[in-house]
Order: C-alpha cells, then structure tokens, then sequence
C-alpha cells in the first residue's frame, strides 16, 4: 500500500484503536464515572493496577515462576549457559547491566542462535522471532507474552508482520503476565492511547523473583556464583551489624515471596512522597509551558528508555542515555538548556558517571529532579551524592544493594531500585498529565501507542509532529 493509501486509513485505524482502549479501561478519569472517583490522583490510580497485575501474578503464576527458578539453576548447575534477551521489561535492559548491583552473574544478553548449544536456556518474551529454531536446537526456553507480539492479548490490534510472532506454543515453561497490545493501564478523556505502561514493573520484579529461588537453590548444593557491583564483600555472622546487613537468608525456605512482599511494600511507600511527586511534575511541566523538554536520564537504558517514544508514554519527554555520551566530547553535544529540565532515574546514589552528568545539567542551567535510592546499607554516602545535590528527590524507600545475603555469594543479591524507578517514574508522569491539563484550561499531552499497531507508526511521528508544533 502507498503511504498516501495509507494515511487515508490512519484515523479509521486509530479511532478503532482508542475505542478498544475505551472498551478496556472505561471512560473519562476525571467524571468519576464506571466506578473511578474523581478526587482519586492519576498516580494513585496508575499504582492500583500495577499491584493488582503484580499481585494476580504472584497468586496464578508462582508455581510457574518457582519452576523457572529450578530450571535455570538445573542448568547452571549441568554447565549450560542461561541467556536473558527481550524479556520484557520495558524500554530497558531487564535491570541488567554491567556493574549492576546485586545481579548474580547468570544470564548473559550475548545471545547467538548459531552459537547456543542443546542443554542451554533461554529466558526470553513473545516479540522473539526464531522461537521454531530454538525449539529444533533442544534449547530449554522459559517464556512470557510482550505487547509486541501474537501472545499478550488483543492481538488483532497488532500489525500482521508482529501478530505473527508467538512464544507460547514453543515454551517449556511459559509465565502468563495479562500483556495487553495497548500496554498502557489508564485511559484519559481526549487521550487516544491508554497511558502508563506496566512491563517494565512486570518484567523486573518476575525476573528477579525467578533469579533468588534459583540462587538458593545453587547454594544449597554448594554452587555460587560472582555478583555484580560494588558492595562490599559480607562479613560472617560473628561481625554482622544488623544496621546494614540482615543476616542471612535460610536456604530451606523460598525467596520469590519474600521478594513480591518487599516490592509491593516499596511501591506502596511511594505515596509517602507524593508532594515531592508533585512538586517534580510541577517543574515539568512548568518546562513544557515555557517551550522547554522534560528530559528523562539514566546511565544505562532504565529511564532514559520509559522516557523515549514508548507505547503508552507521552510525547514531552525524551531520554537521555548516559552510556552513549561517555566522553566529555560527546556530552558537549547534548541540546539541554536553561528552559528544560531532566528527571534523572539512578540505582545508586552516588556513581561518578551521573554526577558527571548531574554537574554537565547544572551548567546548561537546567532544572535537576531525582529518582531512586539514597542509601548503600540504609546510610547515606558521605561525599556528594545526586539526591543531595538536585533540586528535588524522591526515592527513599528502597536501597543501592540487593535483599538477599545467600550463603556462598559474597553480595546481597535482587535489588528492588529498578521496580521502584520505573514506578516512581510513571507515577510522576501521571502527575505530569494531570497539572497539564489543568494548567491548559484542558489541553491533553501526545500519548504513543505502540510501533507495533495497525497505524501506531503513523501515530507515533504524528505525535511527535504535534508536539513540536505546539
């Protein structure tokens, strides 16, 4: 079909669209019709459904998730390599990258089709294209439906070269997370996608329940691995200090519920900061308003990715990746200046390369929020530190390191600062949309639905075309 062929159907494309998304998640959030409260914020409601999709997992799918956990250490422990590769996870990594604190070494992302080899495992979610070869080779594969593929549900939204691509039919073990196509959880009046997206969350707190049991598992038959980052090594119990380390762990009892629990405290503690939520929405939007950006950094992926084209985000933020502008000279090339401001999403508080960054805004005279941990072991590093130094914070109520201390591994393994940025991240942006809309008498943000939609393309440079009009 020709692009004017197709531009002709965009809107009869879209419009359908949006009225799956009205069929799905109901009507205007602010009538307080079809049982929403009207006085209910856009964050509080967003974080409903996450720990009520996070919670439905946990109670249908944890027999699935536990036997993950053993196949993956079953093949540790019979010298397979573990491969991790688009589970999904957002626009992210999977909470894994180099340095990663509290990352066991695993899973390895350098994943080969030529290379990978019979006994071998493959975590990986429906978007995957070669899933006929994996299964010819004898490759164990753990999987999981994504918004962009055949498997998650309302397939027939989808574009037919993705609607094609399914996991479940290949899978030894397949984990059911509820994915929608639309991928986002709460529907606006005047917004034609739903907004705020739930992989991220879904897919980092899913691996890192399967990642703990399986660590148990290895320990008690004596196997470890190196983990990742720069805790220091744990001391025996004879020189514990239960101020910064909590002992360790019974490898007789499982791990991944104890995981859920802490996650789902932390997301619940987010709402103790909702004013400095409010007050960072604030200075966003205060951005937009003035022909600024709202820029979304992270070392690696993490924020950088949620805040960059993604299905169900907004079309006024854009990512800032650390990695790809590791060099002064390269930095010098970033567009930042004193009408914009940057949410930064950290993991630890106090990485060289993010105060590099952090020093590298305040001299472009931007405006300089923050999100994620302030404390390695509970305690504040002495020294500067990003939550220190930028203009607002949220982020307390997680920590740099892991929750685990498993016998024979030398740190604390399974963070929970990735789960809680992504959602310390979207709630932020559901405050965003709301003061956006109220400072503009009613005016909505551009919202993304996903690339991979009949017509999401189209959508997706149209909105972004809107916002450099507007």
């Amino acid at each position: 079909m020709k692009r004017r062929e197709a531009m002709q159907l965009f809107p009869i494309s879209i419009a359908g669209i949006a009225g799956m998304a009205r069929r799905v998640y109901g009507k205007d959030v602010r009538s307080g019709k079809h049982g929403s409260r009207s006085d209910e914020p856009l964050a509080l409601r967003y974080s409903k459904k996450v720990r009520e999709r996070l919670s439905w997992i946990h109670e249908n799918q944890t027999e699935n998730l536990m036997e993950a956990a053993h196949a993956i250490a079953r093949t540790v422990e019979n010298g397979g390599q573990c491969y991790q590769v688009s589970w999904d996870a957002g626009h992210t990594e999977a909470d894994s990258w180099p340095g990663r604190n509290g990352e066991p070494e695993i899973f390895s992302t350098d994943f080969d089709l030529k290379k990978a080899k019979k006994g071998d495992l493959l975590l990986t979610s429906g978007q995957t294209s070669y899933t006929e070869e994996l299964g010819g080779k004898g490759i164990f594969i753990i999987g999981c439906p994504s918004p962009w593929s055949g498997d998650a549900r309302y397939p027939e939204l989808l574009s037919d070269d993705v609607k094609k691509l399914t996991l479940r039919p290949y899978a030894d073990i397949y984990i059911e997370n509820n994915a929608t196509t639309l991928g986002g959880l709460v529907y606006v009046e005047g917004m034609p996608a739903p907004i705020g997206p739930v992989s991220g969350l879904v897919g980092k707190t899913t691996i890192w329940m399967m990642l703990a049991d399986a660590c148990r598992v290895l320990a008690l038959k004596g196997i470890t691995r190196p983990v990742k980052g720069d805790e220091p090594k744990l001391k025996g119990d004879a020189a514990v200090d239960y101020r910064t380390f909590s002992g360790w762990v019974k490898l007789s009892e499982p791990l991944m519920d104890d995981y859920f629990k802490e996650v789902m405290r932390q997301l619940d503690l987010v709402f103790a900061e909702l004013g400095t939520i409010r007050r960072i929405a604030s200075m966003a939007v205060d951005s937009v308003l003035n022909h600024g950006k709202i820029y979304g950094y992270s070392l690696y992926s993490s924020i950088a990715g949620e805040a960059s084209t993604r299905r169900s985000g907004l079309s006024i933020t854009e990512g800032v990746y650390g990695s790809t502008l590791e060099t002064a000279e390269k930095r010098k090339g970033f567009k930042g200046t004193s009408k914009d401001c940057v949410i930064m999403g950290i993991t630890k508080p106090d990485d060289e390369t993010d105060l590099a960054f952090l020093d590298l805004f305040r001299k472009r005279g931007m405006k300089v929020a923050s999100l994620g941990p302030m404390t390695r072991s509970v305690q504040v590093p002495q020294g500067r530190t990003v939550p220190k130094e930028t203009d607002l914070h949220a982020g307390r109520m997680c920590d740099t390191y892991g929750l685990f201390a498993v016998p024979g591994f030398e740190q604390r393994i399974c963070p929970t600062s990735g789960v809680v940025l992504d959602h310390l991240f979207w709630c932020t942006m559901m405050e965003v949309v709301e003061q956006y809309i109220e400072r503009t008498g009613g005016d909505v943000p551009g919202v993304f639905f996903s690339a991979a939609l009949k017509g999401g393309r189209e959508h997706m440079y149209r909105m972004m075309e809107v916002y450099r009009e507007r």
